[in-house]
């Protein structure tokens, strides 16, 4: 178990300021693997499993049986249980910016978190976040972007090879059909990625003008960043102009959803953000039947 800003290692301590960063640590606001770790009684060094919920003893306040102390889970030393040494087994740690999984896994379940629950996502965030692999995060879709604009062109030539042994480098002449797929899925994944940087820039100005206090920017931005993640569906061969519609309304909703977990913005905000990704969904629907039909 590590702190969330420093990776401090917080084993075998009490609860309370991180001894490398002094960022707080509270087991309430904390989720682990249940039966992971032994919370251990103050007074005695007693060890109760946490066994309720989010991992954490239950109940959380009670009379330690060995030395009839009054325990509290803020006071409890938390200890890992025999077999989880080495492990994280705390489970609100950002899947991105705080685990040391590898990267494609670490993107994987950002993606997966993202999709389902965007708050927790938000709130596993550290107060600084690190924006080197937020931006990692954001360039590996802008990556899946570009290689889904380019695919056409690389099937074509792998099939040149295949079949004719060689590839006609010099003609750059493609089909109406192969320039139109490539230009489509690409606008799909990177048009999105500026699309949500936008709603992130509308809503951190909004934010500035009715919340007290100091705009916190690099926050802002690594939301924005792994909110982006959702551009991947834009991706996916002969559907990805058919996502556009389902990212329009889905990628705000996560931006929001996040921002909210991490304390940025008020349940208000995000209503009026679903709210306002929906009405321009259907303005832009409304202009692409008025123009299809000739109205």
């Amino acid at each position: 178990m590590r702190c969330r800003s420093c990776q401090h290692e917080l084993w075998n301590m009490r609860p309370g300021p991180c001894p490398e960063c002094g960022e707080l640590f509270n087991p309430r606001t904390a989720i682990f693997e249940r039966y992971s770790a032994h919370f251990c009684c103050p007074h005695c060094s007693e060890a109760y499993w946490g066994n309720g919920k989010d991992g954490l003893p239950d109940p959380p306040e009670f009379t330690c049986a060995r030395c009839a102390g009054s325990v509290r889970l803020e006071d409890m030393v938390l200890r890992p249980a025999p077999g989880q040494e080495g492990r994280e087994i705390r489970q609100d740690l950002h899947p991105f910016d705080g685990s040391p999984k590898g990267l494609l896994r670490r993107a994987w379940e950002t993606l997966s978190m993202a999709a389902s629950d965007p708050v927790r996502l938000g709130r596993s965030l550290g107060p600084r976040p690190d924006l080197g692999r937020a931006l990692m995060f954001l360039g590996l879709i802008a990556g899946v972007g570009i290689a889904a604009a380019l695919a056409p062109a690389l099937v074509t030539a792998a099939y040149e090879l295949v079949t004719v042994g060689s590839v006609d480098v010099l003609s750059v002449r493609r089909s109406d059909m192969q320039l139109v797929f490539g230009a489509t899925m690409g606008a799909a994944v990177l048009g999105s990625i500026v699309y949500v940087g936008a709603i992130a820039i509308l809503v951190a100005l909004a934010s500035r003008l009715t919340r007290p206090g100091p705009l916190e920017l690099r926050r802002f931005v690594a939301c924005w960043c792994y909110a982006s993640g959702v551009a991947v569906l834009g991706a996916f061969p002969c559907i990805g102009a058919c996502a556009t519609p389902v990212i329009m309304i889905m990628a705000p909703r996560v931006l929001a959803q996040q921002l909210l977990g991490a304390g940025l913005v008020s349940q208000r905000m995000v209503t009026v953000v679903n709210a306002l990704s929906i009405s321009l969904f259907l303005i832009i629907l409304v202009l692409v039947f008025v123009n299809f039909f000739g109205y």
